[in-house]
């Protein structure tokens, strides 16, 4: 199953696109820039035990407060919030709902980056939820800030600020949407971008966003692109994520003429009106080049043909030529559309030391992507695997593609320094790529 890069095998590529869901239960955000942070507690009067308060507060609020953001569907801060009816379903109480997600595997909440709900913290909430929710006279006080939340320092001043001309404003009758719109940048000189930082403009709707680098300019004022790919993915920043800071020694380069897209996923499961976003990407650049350029390539596999009705799952393996120079992996991203069941991208040093993880996902959730950290090198008479496995309930075949009803299987490594070789495609790795049924 082992195949070496050739540089004859080189051909263009599609490159990624991703989406979103929503959910009646809870959710929350630790995040770093454009995070929600905690606003304060339901305190005194919410009718909820004091331990049940606690759990809440730190893992849920940060997105199912009061005045609920990044598309949450309802609050989780009194008694009576917790005892409505689902809007998923309405023969279920939220309580049950909440009980139910936070031990779901494949779409767990909190959802991915944040930190699952710890055992104890498990164990308080199902006990309530299996004694009906009772209510509570207790007096918890004010409550304190929900989950980490606030804003991370960068350790640096932006520089560069990616925004629409004009907001896009959300109609009150649609829950879900994809927008995308361009930013062109005149840039003299040559600089390294060393910090990527969502700017979250209206919390109250934003679900997740995509920060692209294009080959040529898009449209600045933001229009429907239904998730599909954009170009080279640079930042994801979903509810809990964190702004992406390179080591001190690399940066992504840009001169000239540069194009980034950015695509936004709304949800307005609420139906509020007159809700307008301007969300964007706020950039850290240097003319103080640093001693290396880093970029993003893919592994994985191209190859994909999921039968109507049925499943696929893939092994792809890719040795390392001898042409390829000793590499700094400093994050992982698996990606995959909507049909995903698991993806993992390992790293065998050596061709057959015990593995590294460059980033899995197990169960894949299309709604939760995130860059992972990671800290190691790949060399020449390296191995990397990539296993992918999809299950396709439609009625026609499914292949590699661009948009969401497509299918997908990159593993995406942020490197320094950057591939020069003239030919090198990102996505090589992934095309260049021997893939089989796993056993």
């Amino acid at each position: 199953m082992r195949a070496a890069l050739s540089l004859l095998a080189l051909m263009p590529l599609l490159a990624l696109a991703c989406g979103g869901g929503n959910d009646d239960s809870t959710s929350t955000s630790t995040s770093g820039q454009g995070g929600a942070g905690g606003v304060g507690g339901s305190g005194p009067g919410s009718g909820l035990p004091c331990d049940v308060e606690a759990v809440l507060q730190k893992n849920c609020r940060s997105c199912h407060d009061s005045s609920p953001k990044f598309g949450a569907p309802n609050p989780l801060v009194t008694h009576d919030d917790l005892h409505a009816a689902a809007r998923s379903d309405s023969s279920k109480r939220i309580y049950e709902l909440v009980g139910t997600r936070i031990h779901d595997d494949a779409k767990p909440m909190p959802p991915p980056p944040n930190a699952r709900v710890s055992g104890d913290e498990a164990a308080i909430l199902d006990a309530w939820v299996a004694a009906g929710a009772p209510a509570s006279a207790e007096s918890c006080g004010s409550g304190g800030a929900g989950g980490a939340g606030g804003e991370a320092p960068l350790g640096c001043t932006p520089d560069i600020e990616l925004k629409p001309t004009s907001p896009y404003v959300m109609p009150q009758q649609v829950e879900d949407a994809y927008m995308c719109y361009g930013v062109t940048l005149q840039l003299d000189g040559r600089r390294h971008i060393t910090t990527l930082a969502p700017l979250i403009d209206n919390s109250t709707i934003v679900h997740h966003m995509l920060l692209f680098a294009a080959d040529a300019p898009y449209s600045t004022d933001p229009r429907p692109c239904s998730g599909a790919t954009m170009g080279r993915l640079m930042g994801v920043w979903a509810p809990g994520g964190q702004a992406l800071q390179l080591p001190a020694e690399a940066g992504f380069p840009v001169e000239g003429t540069a194009h980034f897209i950015l695509q936004v996923h709304y949800s307005n499961l609420m139906g509020l009106s007159g809700e307008q976003d301007s969300s964007g990407y706020r950039l850290c650049s240097t003319t103080n080049l640093r001693p290396n350029d880093a970029d993003i390539m893919a592994f994985g596999t191209t190859s994909i043909n999921i039968p109507a009705n049925g499943s696929q799952d893939l092994t792809c393996d890719l040795s390392i030529p001898n042409y390829i120079p000793e590499l700094n992996i400093i994050a992982g991203m698996p990606h995959m559309h909507k049909l995903g069941r698991q993806i993992a991208t390992s790293l065998f040093p050596g061709g057959s030391s015990p593995p590294v993880d460059l980033g899995s996902a197990d169960p894949w959730d299309f709604d939760s992507q995130a860059w992972l950290d990671v800290s190691t090198k790949l060399k020449p008479g390296d191995l990397v695997r990539t296993r992918c496995a999809w299950n396709n309930p439609t009625p026609t075949n499914v292949q590699f593609g661009e948009d969401t009803s497509d299918e997908m299987c990159f593993g995406f490594v942020m490197y320094y320094p950057k591939i020069e070789f003239p030919q090198w495609n990102w996505g090589l790795p992934a095309f260049a790529s021997s893939c089989s049924p796993t056993p």
